[in-house]
């Protein structure tokens, strides 16, 4: 059986809950235990339709048609089930790379009302979780966090570049920009002054700052030094860099929240294009949200 590639996605559920409106019967794949290394967290889910499409990831790749046709399976019979894969496992054909075993729970009775749970938790952005009941397994509980989010203000190709980087990575854009053209293309907002910024902050936002010049930054910045959002950036020089610490120390901020800002922002790749620049900014956006947020 030639089965389709899975797409990659992190947060499988709302592709489950597509394939059951469409009548399909499907299966939710949840990595619940790991020995040894592992490419994917525990936590990661798999989601199967009848059809043997798929969407996410719970290995490198390369077990991941096993697990289709072991999800196929457990749809035809209507059960549950924990199966290991890769050392230790009863599948002596079926080994890993990475020399780990994996041990995945098949659930093919997850209610629509869990699922539409989850999705709307997350959609107000807010935590959930869901209580998983594996046979003869200790109890595990996957959390869901609601998706990372990139406050993007400012103009020019380098938020371009952000715009077609960051969904790959799942990571929700909300772009203000005084370029109206831009913000109409983007699907962003139109920013006709820096008083009229008024982006809705919480904890799982990071916010950047992209402009030359950069009389729009100190009302946006000192916002989101105002708020607990996890990342802040502004692009610029040293110098400019600088300059913008002494404007916004005048306006109130103090030294400690100005040291929360990443200037110039961007990982130190060298980086001398917009794409180049955009990818060290998601880049350092993402450390911060895999070290402070999704521990």
């Amino acid at each position: 059986m030639i089965l389709p590639a899975p797409v990659y996605s992190d947060f499988v559920l709302p592709t489950l809950r597509n394939w059951r409106k469409a009548g399909r019967k499907t299966a939710l794949l949840t990595l619940i235990s790991t020995t040894g290394q592992s490419p994917r967290p525990v936590g990661s889910q798999l989601a199967v339709c009848d059809t043997g499409e798929a969407c996410g990831l719970i290995t490198g790749g390369c077990a991941e048609g096993t697990l289709v046709l072991d999800a196929l399976e457990a749809m035809r019979l209507g059960e549950n089930r924990v199966e290991l894969y890769g050392e230790g496992s009863r599948f002596k054909d079926i080994t890993l790379p990475c020399g780990s075993g994996l041990k995945v729970f098949f659930d093919v009775g997850v209610s629509d009302a869990e699922i539409e749970r989850i999705i709307a938790s997350r959609d107000a952005r807010q935590p959930a979780a869901m209580a998983i009941s594996a046979p003869g397994e200790p109890g595990y509980t996957r959390h869901y966090l609601p998706p990372c989010r990139l406050v993007v203000v400012g103009q020019g190709p380098i938020v371009e570049a952000l715009a077609q980087m960051a969904p790959p990575l799942e990571i929700e854009l909300d772009i203000w920009s005084p370029d109206a053209a831009l913000a109409v293309r983007l699907h962003g907002r139109h920013l006709t002054s820096p008083e009229d910024f008024d982006a809705a902050f919480d904890r799982y936002c990071g916010v950047v700052t992209v402009f030359h010049d950069h009389s729009y930054e100190p009302l946006v910045l000192l916002k989101a030094l105002q708020s607990e959002v996890f990342f802040i950036g502004a692009l610029g020089s040293r110098k400019a860099h600088s300059r913008r610490l002494d404007v916004l120390q005048d306006m109130g901020a103090s030294p400690e929240a100005l040291r929360r800002i990443h200037g110039p922002v961007g990982l130190d790749i060298a980086a001398a294009s917009p794409p180049e620049i955009a990818l060290s900014i998601l880049a350092q956006g993402v450390a911060h949200w895999r070290r402070t947020v999704a521990t």
